[in-house]
């Protein structure tokens, strides 16, 4: 569900699903404003133009979903999952498919057109999943792939993190919140007219948010049987309905600040905790609340989205950015005032994307993650 994977064998959290369609279709949509300009009436226009922030709702997913099987083994006393197979899972879900995009990109020369492309450090710092500490390879081959970094990196000290967590679950995740606070705030004093932008979005500066993802996880568990009672059920979308009012009102106010130097960044110092907390209700709500708010998130559309999200990340910038280039609906001249272009390239863009996610996601993805699978029904089999 997230990129990590799926929740081992635990039950599907399908309104987990939704927000990560939601997330994926806000990221798709801010590139694509990116590139085309189409903007929506202006008391709307502050969605395309902070849908980056779709990104750091991954990362809450992220951390409430490979947090998830470990909770539950804890609190029911069972084995908790195994180091092998957390690693193998990660490695077979987001190694493949990377590496794929990385090839594509260098095939159709998207990759060499990259501000500061440099090809063998690239490939090696891109490789080893440590391009975002080098400035100069921050965005190079494809500026999304900075993500994929910061998730596995994650992926690489969780182990540690667990053993912390799984002891004291509130103090560590309060530490690392004070963490990554005290990261951005560091880099904001020592280093704000040059590595400032870049490092504050390195792993550290995110640990808030895996950290609000792991307690998700932790109190769906551990409270599940309190938070069941039917007052709380009848209260619960309302809860999730603040999450998604506080979401929309940091959306609108990081927007007011997009006239100020390094805007995003900034405003981000000390309000990415603020994203946390919403991202906490949204999900917990939606997890509490009775089928028919469920329904809004859990749904074939964007369980689709959610399916096909990791490869439709990969690669709806590059597909969107060759369309243009390649004059794909034709233009002449600036065809941003253009706004039947705008509306015709938006749709061609995003329809290929997902074309090419759909075909990526089911012929390579889906049959890597199934091998694992049929090798432990085998071996279930044979006992």
């Amino acid at each position: 569900m997230a990129a990590s994977g799926t929740l081992h064998e635990q039950r599907r959290l399908g309104v987990l699903d939704g927000l990560r369609g939601l997330a994926v279709l806000q990221v798709l949509w801010y590139h694509m404003w990116e590139i085309s300009w189409l903007t929506p009436p202006p008391a709307l226009a502050f969605l395309p133009a902070t849908g980056f922030f779709g990104v750091t709702l991954f990362f809450f997913l992220s951390g409430f979903v490979i947090s998830y099987p470990f909770v539950g083994a804890r609190a029911a006393g069972a084995e908790q999952p195994g180091w092998r197979d957390f690693a193998y899972r990660r490695f077979v879900k987001i190694v493949p498919s990377y590496i794929l995009s990385i090839a594509v990109a260098y095939a159709i020369g998207y990759a060499q057109k990259q501000p500061n492309a440099a090809t063998v450090p690239d490939i090696v710092t891109h490789l080893l999943f440590v391009h975002t500490w080098f400035p100069q390879r921050y965005g190079t081959i494809n500026g999304v792939l900075w993500t994929l970094a910061v998730e596995v990196e994650f992926y690489c000290i969780f182990p540690i993190i667990w053993w912390c967590f799984a002891r004291r679950p509130w103090l560590t995740a309060g530490t690392m919140i004070v963490v990554a606070c005290l990261w951005r705030s560091a880099f904001a004093g020592c280093c704000y007219t040059t590595i400032f932008a870049q490092y504050e979005e390195n792993l550290p500066g995110y640990l808030d948010i895996f950290a609000f993802g792991m307690l998700g996880a932790y109190v769906f568990v551990t409270q599940k049987e309190r938070l069941s009672a039917p007052s709380i059920k009848r209260l619960a979308p309302l809860v999730a309905a603040a999450g998604f009012a506080l979401l929309w009102l940091l959306l609108a106010n990081c927007f007011a600040y997009r006239f100020y130097d390094q805007w995003s960044a900034v405003w981000q110092i000390d309000r990415r905790p603020l994203l946390g907390v919403a991202f906490f209700l949204m999900a917990m709500g939606s997890l509490l609340s009775p089928p028919r708010w469920q329904v809004l998130l859990d749904n074939p559309p964007l369980r689709y989205l959610a399916a096909i999200s990791y490869n439709l990340y990969l690669y709806h910038q590059m597909a969107a950015r060759e369309l243009f280039w390649h004059h794909i609906p034709a233009f002449r001249g600036d065809p941003h005032y253009d706004h039947q272009w705008q509306i015709r390239y938006s749709e061609i863009a995003v329809a290929v994307s997902i074309a090419i996610a759909t075909a990526v996601t089911y012929a390579v993805e889906r049959p890597l993650l199934r091998v694992r699978t049929r090798r432990r029904a085998g071996v279930r089999a044979a006992t």
